[in-house]
């Protein structure tokens, strides 16, 4: 079909490249009537710009055939681009997403090895058709043209606007304390985390453990690990008496047969080693698994996400782009051990812990009150891992945030809740009042279920059953002696519950 979008004068100066063609183009469908006759203004990326009685189109050149004097001379139409960024996210992340939507395609991709860090991707059709040619790179410079950067970062990596790419998300991931399954400490607290990493705590008696020596094994000081470590607050570079590793995946084994081992990974390389759970000093913990993590609950959560600068791309990698938002995309991110971005659910009976220290908070009445409502409420529904932070001053959604928000509105899209209550209840940190957090829960709640409602366009959602509710600080997740813990419980939670 052909493929084609009306755009506005001021998009097309700043994505084409003008040009002095004056003479007509006829532009023809390989697989419909449909004929498109106009000047050409210019030709980048793969499309065709052109001036029509109809206003200025882009067309996708794959899809059509061009005659006319001002036709370019277009010796392929396979995308060049290059993929820069970390290599095991290359190799474990990104090219098995390459290949999930050549897959989708019916094409074949063939991966030729140049170097150690570098090799070139070839993508061909069937019919011998080339859709892309990719060249593979170690390095990242963020002003590169027709590139895609795969890096890691925090949340407010993400929220940065210190650079002109576009930051698109596609995997969570956490900075996680791992040790040996046999080890007997079954929990850390993030203070402890930190005085061994300053050599204050060289000793497992001293966090309840046994009377031994802790073997610290630590990512490379170099690494874009311990530079995501730093920006969550751990520093890696001050402790001398640790074994350093280059590779994460080594250093998870390694602790894994190290019964007095305490190492620092990636949860999606944390292998055999048992990842400990974070417990805070009003003795909330969370769990470092896929729910809490793909949430963004858990304290030391990071994302991995492509960088890209989407006028600059050929169509082939905006097409890619696109389908990373696809279930089949994040079903492979799944499978390759990283917690995607997509719809996660947990039940209420799996958050012990959550429902102890909320009994244990509730001192007041006001406040018992709205747990037993929440309790009430959420009893035999479960939660999504669409987990929507906000600031208290207003619900101002982090690019985290509206990624997961869009993922629910594609869940929703698919009719995949047609059935059920969406319950939307709004939680905040302890520093107002009761009243005045029930009254920011509720709000903030209000905002959610209408940004939810305003993405159905065509009325989809009419009968989709909605209850909105504001429990302020009936709930906490985290302890709030820390910002993050702080930023933590200021969320709204999406639930659904069967219709009885």
């Amino acid at each position: 079909m052909l493929l084609l979008r009306l755009l506005s004068v001021s998009l097309m100066i700043s994505t084409f490249s003008q040009a002095a063609w004056a003479d007509p183009i006829t532009l023809k469908s390989t697989s419909s009537p449909i004929t498109l006759v106009g000047e050409l203004i210019g030709f980048d990326n793969g499309m065709y710009l052109i001036e029509t009685d109809l206003g200025q189109l882009e067309v996708d050149a794959r899809t059509v055939t061009c005659s006319g004097t001002a036709c370019p001379d277009i010796e392929s139409l396979a995308s060049e681009f290059t993929i820069l960024g970390n290599q095991t996210l290359i190799n474990h992340l990104l090219v098995p997403l390459l290949e999930s939507y050549s897959f989708s395609l019916d094409a074949d991709i063939q991966t030729e090895i140049e170097t150690i860090t570098a090799s070139r991707i070839k993508i061909t059709a069937d019919n011998g058709q080339e859709f892309a040619k990719i060249s593979i790179k170690p390095k990242d410079p963020l002003d590169i043209k027709s590139t895609l950067i795969i890096t890691s970062g925090t949340a407010k990596t993400l929220s940065s606007t210190t650079d002109k790419s576009r930051k698109i998300p596609i995997a969570a991931d956490a900075l996680v304390a791992v040790t040996s399954s046999i080890n007997p400490v079954k929990s850390i607290s993030l203070t402890a985390l930190q005085n061994i990493l300053s050599g204050t705590i060289t000793n497992w008696k001293d966090i309840g453990g046994p009377d031994a020596a802790i073997n610290v094994y630590l990512p490379m000081t170099s690494s874009g690990l311990s530079q995501i470590a730093m920006d969550l607050g751990f520093d890696f570079s001050k402790l001398q008496k640790a074994k350093r590793f280059a590779d994460i995946e080594a250093l998870s084994k390694t602790a894994a047969n190290d019964p007095y081992s305490l190492g620092f990974t990636s949860f999606s390389s944390r292998r055999t080693a048992r990842a400990l759970p974070i417990v805070g000093s009003c003795g909330a913990y969370m769990r470092p698994n896929v729910f809490n993590i793909s949430s963004g609950s858990y304290p030391t959560t990071f994302y991995h996400y492509l960088a890209a600068k989407p006028d600059t791309l050929p169509i082939f990698a905006r097409e890619f782009l696109d389908y990373l938002d696809e279930p089949q995309a994040k079903s492979m991110i799944d499978r390759q051990g990283y917690p995607s971005l997509s719809v996660h659910e947990n039940s209420l009976d799996n958050q012990g812990n959550r429902i102890v220290h909320g009994l244990l908070g509730a001192s007041g009445s006001l406040q018992a009150v709205a747990f037993r409502s929440m309790l009430d409420t959420l009893n035999g529904a479960r939660q999504l891992s669409t987990i929507l932070r906000f600031n208290p001053d207003g619900v101002h959604l982090t690019p985290q945030s509206t990624v997961a928000l869009n993922a629910l509105v594609s869940e929703l899209f698919l009719g995949n809740y047609a059935d059920q209550t969406l319950i939307v209840a709004g939680f905040t940190d302890s520093k107002q009042s009761l009243a005045t957090s029930s009254s920011l829960s509720k709000a903030a709640a209000v905002t959610i279920a209408n940004l939810i409602k305003n993405a159905d366009d065509d009325a989809l959602f009419s009968a989709l059953k909605i209850e909105v509710h504001g429990y302020g600080q009936a709930s906490p997740l985290a302890c709030e002696d820390t910002a993050n813990g702080i930023a933590i419980n200021n969320r709204v939670e999406i639930w659904v519950k069967d219709n009885l």
